[in-house]
């Protein structure tokens, strides 16, 4: 009885001194979750906000006035009725031609638009890699499992091998190639296995939950085409904001050779008898005498704007011609995959299943039942190598932004 309460004490011990192994839990994400979880952590999606939220504090700023000069003068050729000089007081403010701040506004204006638009460029990016990097892992689960199979398998057959080699029922060559065979299953499982440890850091890299977390197995189908809009595009948008934002800045250009405006208020007056106030006021304009440095900025700004248009052309044509490219390579993929669906898994099944009942009978040896097996799973093995190229190809389609 002492010895057991002894145990009940040491366990007691134990979980108390280590809590949180015990009751430590490791997360399971879907898609969705994975999605929202990058959205929200991901710092250079956070980053990209900060430079929208830069931009669009910037507006305020194409209304800026000069600063207010206030002064004193003292002139002695100023001299007043009572034959003393005046002492000036006074206040004066230079500003713009009151269209150009317009200008201005409408130029911060586009700027904070531009950063929006890649603000949705970097987010449809993100989107598109946590999905690919999810995907991805389905994928190798499954290929591990499959090669955890085919591994097992063989080692199985070189353990049979060698005995039968041993008892005299077997010739060297086939101990070597149940060897081989084993060798060349655990080396690509190791590998599958490292790319999926790979892809999970990736995936991390992305959501930054900061925890652990896993994928549960699940079926992976063929993944549905998006159709958008050329018009709606982020990276149409993005290069549409730039249009729109090199075209104000050639009017803003323009305007710059209108004339400054100034203005000016003062009161004079001295300390002398007799003394009276004096009021003034003076308005004038700045007129630009030189106008070469002002022209050559609205030409470098109309340049900007063409290179901007060309730019955007460019960029639809080879949006267009990508999208084209990837439905043909969908095509490739898919016809592997309507083979599998009509009669690839079919045959697989048949190849299992028959060589379950020709092994049992004796028609065939545990050598010619292994490739029977092997090619089973070769079946499904090529199977997934074209779903996860055409799932890739389908989220690279639906997720579009560099051509």
């Amino acid at each position: 009885m002492k010895s057991n309460h002894k145990w009940i004490l040491l366990v007691a011990c134990f979980i108390w001194v280590f809590p949180f192994q015990s009751m430590a839990q490791v997360e399971s994400i879907n898609l969705a979750s994975a999605i929202d979880s990058a959205l929200q952590n991901n710092l250079g999606l956070k980053s990209a906000r900060q430079r929208v939220e830069a931009a669009k504090a910037m507006v305020p700023v194409g209304f800026n006035l000069d600063k207010t000069q206030v002064f004193y003068r003292h002139d002695q050729n100023d001299i007043a009725e009572n034959g003393y000089s005046n002492k000036v007081f006074g206040i004066s403010q230079s500003m713009l031609f009151p269209t150009v701040y317009g200008s201005q506004k409408r130029v911060f204006q586009d700027m904070g638009m531009v950063e929006q638009q890649q603000y949705l460029l970097t987010q449809n990016q993100i989107i598109k890699e946590v999905s690919q990097t999810y995907y991805t892992i389905v994928y190798l689960q499954k290929l591990e499992n499959n090669y955890r199979f085919l591994d097992s398998l063989y080692q199985q057959f070189s353990i049979a091998a060698s005995r039968r080699y041993e008892l005299g029922e077997t010739n060297y060559l086939e101990k070597l190639t149940a060897r081989s065979k084993m060798r060349e299953l655990a080396v690509r499982l190791a590998q599958t296995t490292e790319s999926k440890s790979q892809a999970f850091i990736k995936l991390e890299q992305l959501i930054q939950v900061g925890g652990e977390f896993e994928i549960p197995d699940q079926e992976l189908l063929p993944l549905p085409i998006e159709n958008w809009d050329m018009e709606t595009h982020p990276g149409i948008q993005f290069y549409q904001q730039s249009i729109n934002l090199k075209q104000d800045n050639v009017s803003l250009e323009k305007q710059r050779l209108l004339p400054d405006l100034h203005g000016e208020f003062f009161r004079g007056t001295n300390t002398g008898p007799n003394a009276r106030i004096y009021p003034g006021v003076q308005v004038g304009v700045s007129i630009p005498l030189w106008f070469g440095a002002q022209k050559a900025k609205i030409n470098a700004s109309k340049y900007e704007l063409a290179q901007t248009n060309f730019a955007s052309e460019n960029y639809a044509f080879q949006l267009d011609n990508r999208r084209k490219q990837l439905e043909i390579e969908l095509q490739k993929f898919q016809e592997a995959i309507s083979f599998y669906t009509e009669e690839g898994n079919q045959l697989s099944k048949q190849l299992i299943s028959q060589g379950n009942i020709a092994y049992k009978g004796g028609e065939i040896d545990f050598f010619q039942y292994v490739l029977l097996i092997e090619n089973s799973r070769n079946i499904e093995v090529d199977y997934l190598l074209n779903l996860q190229g055409y799932n890739m190809a389908a989220l690279e389609i639906n997720y579009l932004i560099n051509p």
